[in-house]
């Protein structure tokens, strides 16, 4: 059956205005039926390719939302601008996916393309995110320092994130002061209480290296009062412990050592946690001695 120009066109409208009103599964319905019916014409085919992509992007369905980037890839008559989106969209979405080899893959292709550098701020941040997680520090730094100074002010969670993560690659590096820096402007920067707790964290981590134990204290329970539910409560046990056990400071380790053994029996620092039983329990011992004494 044949539909006229003026059905078409009154459908799309359709689209678009569901997908500025964020209905994306009416507007993926009405996209998809424009789709069929424009096989005459390439390059308006594509644009809707492109639309239909953002609808399964934005309703999560990154594999479907792939498929049409990639359609959308292979026509030529795509721009730059095209390109570059369809691009790092599908790098996005092989980072939802979890695959994050073929997510830099794209997110790198798309950092090649020639459109204005400040459009690809969050390619660089998600290109030097992967490549941080996966333990490429070293090259995720460039990636990281470029998204920093391309980022706006009123991107604040990407902002504290870069500064996070380039404030921990400094401390990998060796580079205390720097990665204090970051990690006070962290601080500085949240805009409630509760954002602060990554920073101090970052600065726990700097005051352990150095042996400044009582500090890791201070900063460890400063996290806990600012947020009770921070990401690695299990480094901050652990710091606690260790800290409490070169200060000798036993009562402390008696109460929080069994917290950290039951909460984490298998955890990151399970090879650590024979020293600080012997050391507690060679304290109880002393004690015990002494009180035979007298």
């Amino acid at each position: 059956m044949n539909h006229s120009k003026a059905e078409i066109i009154k459908t799309l409208r359709q689209a678009q205005s569901a997908f500025m009103e964020k209905n994306y599964g009416d507007a993926l319905q009405h996209y998809n039926w424009v789709e069929g019916h424009m096989n005459d014409d390439p390059a308006a085919q594509l644009a809707i390719w492109i639309e239909i992509g953002w609808c399964h992007y934005l309703m999560k369905d990154y594999p479907q939302a792939i498929r049409y980037f990639e359609k959308c890839l292979d026509s030529p008559h795509i721009s730059s601008k095209q390109r570059f989106d369809c691009l790092r969209l599908s790098g996005f979405s092989y980072e939802f996916l979890a695959h994050p080899v073929n997510a830099l893959n794209y997110l790198q292709d798309a950092l090649m393309q020639d459109v204005e550098e400040d459009l690809k701020r969050h390619t660089y941040f998600e290109t030097g995110k992967i490549l941080f997680v996966r333990n490429r520090s070293l090259e995720a730094k460039p990636f990281l320092i470029r998204a920093l100074a391309l980022l706006l002010p009123e991107e604040l969670d990407y902002r504290q994130s870069t500064r996070y993560y380039l404030g921990f690659i400094a401390f990998f590096e060796g580079e205390y002061a720097r990665a204090e820096g970051y990690f006070r402007e962290i601080i500085a920067a949240a805009p409630a209480p509760v954002g602060q707790a990554p920073g101090y964290f970052g600065l726990a981590h700097i005051h352990y290296q150095h042996k400044d134990f009582q500090e890791v204290i201070d900063l460890c329970q400063q996290i806990i009062r600012l947020d009770a539910q921070f990401y690695d409560m299990e480094t901050i046990a652990y710091f606690l412990c260790k800290s409490y056990m070169e200060l000798a400071l036993w009562q402390q380790l008696a109460l929080f050592l069994p917290e950290l053994l039951n909460r984490y029996p298998d955890g990151r620092y399970q090879s650590v946690y024979p020293e600080l039983q012997k050391a507690l329990q060679d304290s109880q011992r002393t004690a015990g001695n002494r009180m035979d004494l007298n």
